[in-house]
Parts: C-alpha cells; sequence; structure tokens
C-alpha cells in the first residue's frame, strides 16, 4: 500500500483507540481522523490539493504531530519551520519561505507572525487541544483563492514528501528534501535499527522527545504514523517527565543521547527504573567509552551507539545486539558496522582517493534509501578492518591555529575525563595572531565542586600537545543544548564573546 494510504488508514481506524499520550492525557485516534478530515476540507476549499507546500512550525505537541501526519497522508509536502526560535525568527522564515499556507499551534501566532503571513499572502491555519483543532488566523491579504489555485509557489515536487531541518547543532538548521520513495525504505528500515530483544505482541508506547521537525523527530513518530503503535509525547526532554513515562509504560527500548546517560548516572536512578529496556540506542553525540562502560556497569542494559544524519534519512550506522555480543568489549568507541543498505568509505580530503582500513579521512556513504549515490559527509571518520566506523568529529569545526590541526572532540574527549567534569566542549574562536585558538566550556559534575580554569588548563597539559590545549575555560553548572540534547555550538560561542 502507497505511504499516504497507509497513513490515512491509521488516522481513520479503530476511532477510540488511544494514539498519543500527552501531559497525562490520550488522544485517540478519532481526533486524528477529525483533524485530518478537517485540514483538507479547509485546504481543498482554499484551491490547495495535493502536491502542495505546506508548512508547519513544528512542536512536540499532539495536534501538530497530526497536522504532520495528515499532510502526508493527503500528499502534500511538509515544509518544517523550527519552532524553538523567536516569534521574530519565525516570521522572518514565513517571509522568505512564502508559502501558500503555514499550521503552527495556536501559541506561535504572535502579532509579527500573523503580520509576516499577511504581507506574503500566507494562509495560516491554528491548532489547539481539543478536537475543534483548526482555527484559521490569517487571511491572504488582497489575493483570492483564484490567483492562489494558479500561484506557482504551491506547486510541489512529487517525488518530495517533506523538507526536514538538521539539528542546528553548530548553526543555523538547514531544511533537506526527503523523498517519498527514502521516507518509505526508512520505514522498513527503522524497526531493525535498534533490536529491542522482546518480541511483544503489543509493543509498548514509544516515549518520543525527538523534536518532530528534524529527522529524529520523524524516525520516532513512525510507529504512529504507520502501525498505529501509541506513543507518550513530550514537549522537550525533562528527565522527571521521561522517568514517569518509562516507570508507568516500560518500554523496551529507547534512544538516548550521551549527555541523557550522564544524568541517570548523576542522579542515581534505581536500577529497577530501567529495567524494562533490552537496550538503548544512543545517538546525536559521541558516547564516550567511559560513560559507557559505567552506564553498563550500573545498569546491566547495552548501549548501542548509532550514526545518521537528515541527509541519510536516518541511521546509516549502528550496533545491534548481536553485533554487541560478540564484539562489544572489543570495539568500544565504535558507531557500529554500516546498516544494510548502506556503504561506507572513508576518503582522503585532499585526493578524493579511498584511504586505508585505520586511517582517518572524510566520511563518504551510500545508502539505496537515498538513491545509492556516494554523499560527502563533513565528519572525519575511520573505518576498522573488520568495518566498524569510528568518528574523530566534524572536519568543518576543526581549528586552524597557526597552521596546526586542532580536532575540538579529541580536546573535548580528554577534558570529559577529568573527576570534576561530566561533559565538555571545544571550538574555535579568532585570534589576531594565529588565526584561531581553542577554547574550551565544561559541564561541572557538582556545582559544589567545580574546576577551576587553573586546574583545568594544568590539567589539559599534562594531557595534550601544547597547541591542543585551550587558551579559556568556562565553567558551567550545564552546557547549552538544543532540543535533540545536542551541544549548541552557537550558543557557546556567544557565551565566550560576551563581555566578561
Amino acid at each position: 500500500m502507497p505511504l499516504h494510504e497507509t497513513i490515512r488508514a491509521v488516522l481513520t481506524g479503530t476511532a477510540d483507540a488511544p494514539a498519543i499520550e500527552f501531559e497525562g492525557r490520550w488522544h485517540s485516534l478519532r481526533e486524528f481522523g477529525t483533524l485530518l478530515a478537517r485540514l483538507d476540507e479547509l485546504l481543498i476549499g482554499c484551491g490547495l490539493g495535493a502536491r502542495t507546500r505546506i508548512g508547519l512550525v513544528a512542536r512536540n505537541r499532539p495536534m501538530l504531530v497530526g497536522a504532520f501526519a495528515a499532510m502526508l497522508a493527503t500528499q502534500r509536502c511538509v515544509i518544517m519551520i523550527y519552532s524553538a526560535q523567536s516569534a521574530e525568527a519565525i516570521a522572518n522564515d514565513i517571509r522568505e519561505l512564502r508559502l501558500p499556507a503555514v499550521i503552527a499551534d495556536a501559541e506561535d501566532w504572535t502579532a509579527p507572525v500573523m503580520a509576516a503571513a499577511r504581507e506574503v499572502g500566507t494562509l495560516g491555519f491554528a491548532l489547539t487541544h481539543d478536537e475543534r483543532a483548526v482555527i484559521t488566523v490569517s487571511e491572504a491579504g488582497e489575493r483570492d483563492v483564484a490567483a492562489r489555485r494558479a500561484d506557482v509557489r504551491s506547486a510541489a515536487d512529487p517525488a518530495v514528501a517533506m523538507e526536514l531541518l538538521s539539528s542546528g547543532t553548530t548553526g543555523a538548521p538547514k531544511r533537506v528534501p526527503l523523498l517519498v520513495s527514502t521516507f518509505e525504505r526508512a520505514i522498513s528500515d527503522s524497526a531493525a535499527t535498534y533490536a529491542s530483544g522482546r518480541n511483544d505482541s503489543r509493543p509498548s508506547p514509544s516515549v518520543v522527545f525527538h523534536p518532530l521537525g528534524n529527522v529524529a523527530g520523524v524516525t520516532f513518530v513512525i510507529p504512529f504514523l504507520v502501525n498505529a503503535q501509541p506513543i507518550v509525547l513530550l514537549e522537550r526532554f525533562k528527565l522527571e517527565s521521561w522517568l514517569d513515562a518509562v516507570r508507568r509504560h516500560r518500554p523496551a527500548r529507547a534512544s538516548l543521547p550521551p549527555a541523557v546517560l550522564r544524568m541517570l548516572l548523576d542522579e542515581n536512578i534505581p536500577q529497577e527504573d530501567l529495567a524494562s529496556f533490552a537496550s538503548i540506542g544512543v545517538g546525536a553525540a559521541a558516547l564516550d567509552p567511559e560513560l559507557q562502560e559505567q552506564f553498563e556497569l550500573r545498569y546491566g542494559i547495552p548501549l548501542l551507539a548509532g550514526y545518521g544524519a537528515t541527509e541519510f534519512c536516518g541511521v546509516v550506522a549502528n550496533w545491534t545486539l548481536d553485533l554487541y555480543r560478540q564484539f562489544g568489549r572489543i570495539k568500544r568507541g565504535s558507531v557500529g558496522r554500516p546498516r544494510p543498505d548502506v556503504s561506507l568509505r572513508v576518503i582522503d580530503p585532499e585526493t578524493g582517493s579511498e584511504l586505508p582500513a585505520g586511517s582517518v579521512g572524510l566520511l563518504e556513504a551510500r545508502a539505496q534509501r537515498v538513491g545509492g549515490d556516494w554523499i560527502r559527509t563533513t565528519d572525519l571518520a575511520a573505518l576498522d578492518a573488520d568495518g566498524f566506523l569510528y568518528l574523530h568529529g566534524r572536519a568543518d569545526s576543526a581549528i586552524n591555529r597557526g597552521g596546526f590541526k586542532v580536532l575540538p572532540e579529541e580536546v573535548a574527549h580528554m577534558l570529559r575525563r577529568h573527576a570534576k567534569v561530566a561533559d565538555a566542549a571545544v571550538l574555535g574562536i579568532a585570534d589576531a595572531r594565529l588565526g584561531q585558538v581553542p577554547v574550551a566550556a565544561v559541564e561541572a559534575r557538582d556545582s559544589t565542586d567545580a574546576p577551576t580554569e587553573q586546574e583545568l588548563a594544568a590539567y589539559a597539559r599534562s594531557k595534550l600537545i601544547a597547541y591542543q590545549v585551550p587558551v579559556r575555560f568556562l565553567v558551567l553548572d550545564a552546557l547549552p543544548r538544543n532540543a535533540s540534547m545536542k551541544v549548541s555550538l552557537p550558543e557557546l560561542q556567544r557565551l565566550f564573546c560576551a563581555p566578561a
């Protein structure tokens, strides 16, 4: 069955079946079927049928997940707009995109956003949390429906299902087109990415906190979209909320960033609270081998690291339980082997030639789900003789310190080994003499016994080559993170550039 028909069948299926739990309330499939019908009716009435580009200000709220599903079910192309930005920034996106219509939560239709929609003739639809979810909030100014029907801006490439946002870790999120065929292949692959080790006939709801606007969020609502599998939706990650859902629903699997694993250890969460997990997938950032060792020793749960990107519509390399049982102890630090439909190679950035096993260079991937061409990443990596992938940071974040290359992740990895440091991040800032110099921010393990800048500098000098040692340290209670729980380098840059 085609993807849009599958999703439509789910949304119009067993009407009273629980679909999404949010803030203590279950939303039924009936609500999402009603939303689909109402949105479709309103958009068709405005001349915006299938193959139309529709913006979505993507918050982790039930009716926005429902709107996303409804657009896919009616073969409209979803253009993601980042919700975790100011009203002025959302308004600027609307001006630049000039879409025929935008769907957003009622609270995102602020005065600046409504003014921007009117300015460029974008119809606006607000969603609330009840079955009367759709409210038209902005008109298209002086433009009439006939003109909108003929508007070339409405037309979408029929092969494109959505434009997803990159995570925004190193800069402003970018939109990446995702083909319908790619999404369908990703769906068939997603169930096997992290094997749960259990064969529940009625699987427990997944607890989803990954942002809907990017590939992680979309991946984790796939079970709801195509199998009517209930999910527990968190608007953003909060440890207490996540633990409450885990204790109540006892899911068999989860995918967590390393920062959350560190939280669980630091808060000394009881083993029984996490006992339902047969494994935990790890992504979004590098998994420190020492953190993995501590977590697995404490909880006895295998951590299965993986690597993916928006351009690949998800994971292209990962650990499985079978690989873990065979190689888990001897391949620490790896993010696993390529997925079945994926080939990986490491190339010399200067010559483009493929490098031998163990050499560090730029990673390229070829995935059938995105067409089968080699795609060059900005990630520095190595493949060992057994095909396991090791990441060494991003080539575009390498710091050129007077001709010496400093890889931020290598420095951050060493700083994380300091007894008083829970996490660390390193970046380059401009320097009049050397071009760039490294600086570091660390998250203190205990705010009452935080390391001093002098202590960190002495530690770095004892462990690193002289040119790798950061010229400045910031000690923070918590590193700034985006909605995916990745460290936000733009926010760190602002901290280092702010007046002392």
